[in-house]
């Protein structure tokens, strides 16, 4: 897939153009959406060792969880960041490169999170207002951190463009982010409904309520790490769905392939 062969794609034609993205370039978008989360995991790693009674449990969880959550925003940011980039350079044509996307991504953050900050503000008044609306806000903004990361635009003008973008595919949009999802939560459901079986029988088992604690701090800490490993296998794959269709609605409401052919024929002569 390349900007040479841009067309309006059908919805069929999103997902297995995400697929193809995904396979082509699968070493490189899972070692791209690892890295910045591995101090994320191998903390989440050290805590199942550090747990071995009720109290030390409650503690250390409480202070893991204050060390972790910022550098799991900023990790999860900088991935998201690398990997649009990545998949927009693989839909131009272009070669990807890892420390680019890294560049691109940390020169992004901030205004994809102030972009966040403010989506998650309007989902969360959606959600308020008897959850469609919040549907309706994901919809409308599926594409504000595409805008941010790829036209480098500021939080606000991207949850404008966003929503002029999705204008009149509302169905589309919503369908093809239902499909992603689904795809992408399916094995974390999976590995949380096995760690979850495992962790029950445990806790059966043993009547000892420090062996219980220590039993929850390791399956906690194996969960986490799981979830990690899924998230750098699955993370990519929403992000092409995504790219492939930010383009899409290019395409649809800007001629973006007549503008590139028009560019192209513009070289040649």
């Amino acid at each position: 897939m390349s900007l040479s062969h841009l067309r309006p794609l059908s919805f069929g034609e999103i997902l297995d153009g995400a697929f193809v993205l995904y396979r082509r370039h699968f070493g490189t978008f899972f070692t791209t959406a690892i890295i910045p989360l591995l101090p994320v995991a191998l903390l989440w790693g050290v805590f199942g060792y550090m747990t071995g009674g009720a109290s030390e449990f409650t503690a250390s969880f409480g202070l893991l969880f204050l060390a972790v959550y910022p550098v799991m925003i900023v990790g999860t940011m900088l991935v998201w960041g690398a990997l649009i980039h990545e998949t927009s350079r693989a839909v131009e044509g272009g070669s990807i490169d890892r420390g680019e996307a890294y560049r691109v991504g940390l020169r992004r953050m901030l205004p994809g999170i102030a972009a966040g900050f403010l989506f998650l503000i309007l989902f969360a008044l959606g959600l308020v207002l008897l959850v469609v609306p919040g549907i309706l806000v994901c919809i409308a903004l599926f594409a504000t951190w595409h805008v941010v990361v790829i036209e480098g635009r500021g939080p606000v003008e991207a949850l404008s463009r966003s929503r002029e973008l999705a204008r009149g595919a509302w169905g589309r949009i919503f369908g093809v982010m239902v499909v992603a999802t689904i795809i992408v939560m399916i094995p974390s459901m999976l590995v949380g409904a096995t760690t979850g079986a495992m962790l029950a029988g445990a806790v059966l088992t043993s009547g000892d309520p420090d062996a219980v604690a220590g039993a929850m701090g390791t399956f906690s800490a194996v969960n986490n790490v799981l979830s990690i490993l899924l998230s750098a296998l699955t993370t990519p794959f929403l992000t092409a769905a995504l790219t492939v269709l930010y383009y899409d609605r290019r395409v649809r409401t800007e001629a973006l392939d007549l503008e590139v052919a028009t560019e192209r024929l513009g070289v040649l002569a």
